[in-house]
């Protein structure tokens, strides 16, 4: 339909406005009571070639200006006085930006890149915009594509420099995804699919970054590593993912890397202890059957940051497992992590050490040293000090360094605890490590002997007989020589009765066969024939099981014959020592006026006497272990002893003879020396 005619006189047509709509200038008229109906009709006809767009939230199209004008009212409305605050804009904008990137009606990537140049601009004055900030550091950005992880890193910089308490939260949300990150933060809708290797990667990116733009921060990331290490019964997955982050942190923040080493140390000291504790009251067939490789349903398997798999859960059949079981079950994961987490760092410490300078100048090696004084020795771990077990065989100069340290603390200004634990190490170490040259197990044997003869001499003056309470360090000692003799006596030889004969390629075996004697080590036969016979008898203190092989060896290689004091040992009865020894120190008899209580009946003197502590026993854990075997000095009789000895046997209780037999061979061939002395003491 056409338009009215327009009015003869031009002279009283108004001029068309901008506020009007475009064609509607027409009606602009004082003549509208003229106008027909049809003519009103027309302000509501829609012409059908107009093309009709609905707009909402995910249209991509929406201009950056208005997005930015809808950030900056929103904003400023906010942070108005409260009496005149109108947050209605602001909730709707953190309701958008907190929506979940799954859903279908979720802001698009694009949209939001548009939002966060918006907020970049806005920085300054997000100081008092704490849940728009907070939506912001929720979003899932680590599946985006690069442009927006580069939008989403500058804003970011932008904000922890101009307001630091955001500092802590950006961390947070950052190292909450270290232990567990789910493959499906990487294939968000109509964006490209990330894999969890490049998701890590950003992670890194971002945090190095806000170390580099706020140095100062690197306190508030150590607080949040330590809150967020998992618990010991998380899953052996995130466990060890978790770490293995951590020293990618220690890579490129340096000035961390220290305390991120002492926490992963702690955490598996105590780990270790804890699973000692929790097997103390299984059967050794239970524990060596716990310390195999775990079923695959643990969750136990080795980690690969590149699987994208989210399976964590548990079978349903492990739903319904009995009490006993779930506690198998946690020990067992323990155990799986401490495997892991050993195996991560002899990876991580190997080149470092290796291939680093010499021993004393190497941090790594000097880092492993102070953990092992500060972490382990303190403790009854029973896997973590293999770490440097075998790092200190690398060369000569490490094994020194080592029993250098080890000695400075036997020999030192140290409580009894301290240096009782150190000759136990020291001992162990030269005994078993199979790196350790004759020359080093001489120099330890040496001192060792110095430091017994010293003893000796300040103590059996006064001595009324063998008290492990008055003279622990001492019998610390003599237990160490008797336990390294067992292991390592051919290192101990020097040579032979008839060197013009044997020359130097004589067989120490071969001698023996022929009932000749060997030449031994300088003082090693005088100090330790003196002190097994004074007045401190340490062959009654010492564990059992080492006296009594040190009694079979010593007898088989011809280097003495104690079987007269252990079974002079029999009847005394430790605790009484002043009435059997008398005032003159002569052995005598036994105390006949002492009432035998039901303690001394059950123990007999196992309370009174060392527990056969060596820390470096057989190593079991399947994963780690491969790093171990080629170390570990495996317990063997000397060539013709017999492996089961039938003739007279030197067991402190008669009724126990044959069971204890059994338990000394099968103690020192799988390294489980633990006398009743473990359980009392």
């Amino acid at each position: 339909m056409r338009p009215p005619p327009t009015p003869a006189s031009v002279s009283n047509i108004k001029r068309p406005t901008l506020g009007l709509k475009r064609d509607s200038s027409y009606l602009d008229t004082d003549d509208e009571a003229n106008l027909s109906g049809v003519t009103k009709r027309l302000r509501v006809a829609f012409s059908p070639n107009v093309d009709v767009r609905i707009m909402d939230n995910n249209w991509d199209e929406k201009s950056f200006e208005l997005v930015k004008e809808e950030v900056r009212v929103a904003i400023e409305r906010h942070l108005l006085p409260a009496d005149r605050r109108d947050d209605a804009l602001y909730t709707k904008l953190v309701t958008m930006l907190g929506q979940d990137a799954l859903e279908g009606e979720a802001v698009s990537g694009k949209l939001l890149q548009k939002y966060l140049m918006a907020l970049e601009s806005r920085v300054s004055i997000l100081g008092d915009c704490g849940k728009l900030v907070i939506a912001v550091l929720d979003l899932a950005w680590l599946g985006r594509d690069d442009t927006f992880v580069g939008l989403y890193a500058r804003l970011l910089s932008s904000l922890v420099s101009a307001h630091s308490k955001y500092i802590m939260p950006l961390f947070q949300r950052l190292v909450g995804n270290f232990a567990r990150l789910p493959a499906s933060l990487g294939r968000l809708p109509d964006e490209a699919v990330v894999s969890r290797q490049q998701m890590f990667s950003r992670l890194h990116l971002f945090t190095k970054s806000t170390l580099r733009q706020v140095p100062s921060a690197t306190g508030t990331l150590t607080r949040v590593l330590k809150v967020d290490f998992p618990m010991d019964l998380a899953t052996t997955k995130s466990y060890i993912q978790y770490q293995r982050q951590l020293l990618k942190v220690s890579k490129y923040a340096p000035e961390l890397k220290a305390e991120i080493l002492a926490l992963i140390m702690q955490r598996l000291v105590s780990i270790d202890v804890q699973i000692q504790q929790d097997l103390e009251d299984l059967e050794d067939e239970a524990e060596e059957r716990l310390l195999q490789r775990p079923r695959l349903h643990d969750n136990t398997e080795p980690v690969d940051e590149s699987d994208d798999s989210d399976n964590e859960s548990v079978s349903s059949s492990e739903e319904t497992i009995t009490e006993e079981e779930q506690r198998l079950r946690e020990i067992r994961l323990k155990v799986a992590k401490m495997d892991g987490t050993l195996d991560m760092l002899f990876v991580y410490y190997d080149p470092l050490i290796r291939d680093g300078p010499e021993p004393h100048l190497n941090d790594a090696y000097l880092q492993i040293l102070s953990h092992f004084i500060t972490f382990i020795l303190p403790n009854r771990t029973r896997h973590a000090q293999f770490l440097l077990f075998h790092f200190a065989q690398i060369s000569e100069e490490h094994v020194t360094l080592f029993t250098q340290r080890c000695a400075e603390i036997a020999f030192g200004n140290y409580t009894t605890a301290q240096r009782i634990n150190a000759i136990a190490y020291l001992s162990s170490f030269i005994a078993r490590g199979s790196h350790v040259t004759t020359w080093s197990v001489q120099d330890v044997v040496g001192a060792l002997l110095s430091y017994l003869d010293l003893c000796r001499q300040r103590y059996e003056p006064t001595c009324q007989g063998p008290d492990k309470r008055a003279y622990a360090s001492y019998y610390a000692a003599a237990q160490a020589l008797l336990y390294i003799f067992c292991f390592r006596w051919r290192d101990l030889v020097i040579g032979t009765e008839n060197p013009e004969i044997d020359r130097d390629d004589y067989d120490e075996d071969d001698v023996l066969a022929e009932s000749r004697d060997l030449v031994w080590l300088p003082d090693l036969c005088d100090i330790l024939r003196r002190n097994v016979r004074s007045r401190l008898n340490p062959l009654k203190i010492c564990s059992p099981a080492i006296a009594g092989e040190f009694a079979d060896i010593g007898r088989h290689v011809r280097f003495d014959e104690v079987v007269s004091i252990l079974e002079s040992n029999k009847r005394l009865r430790l605790g009484q020592t002043t009435n059997y020894y008398g005032a003159a120190g002569r052995a005598g008899g036994i105390d006949i006026g002492r009432r035998e209580t039901a303690w001394d009946r059950k123990t007999g003197d196992a309370h009174h006497q060392l527990e056969a502590y060596f820390p470096f026993d057989p190593y079991h854990l399947p994963q780690s272990k491969k790093w171990i075997e080629a170390d570990y000095n495996e317990w063997k009789l000397p060539r013709g002893m017999k492996d089961e000895e039938e003739e007279e046997d030197y067991s402190e209780d008669d009724s126990a003879e044959e069971s204890e037999d059994e338990e000394l061979e099968e103690g020192f061939a799988n390294g489980v020396l633990v006398d009743t002395a473990s359980t009392s003491s």
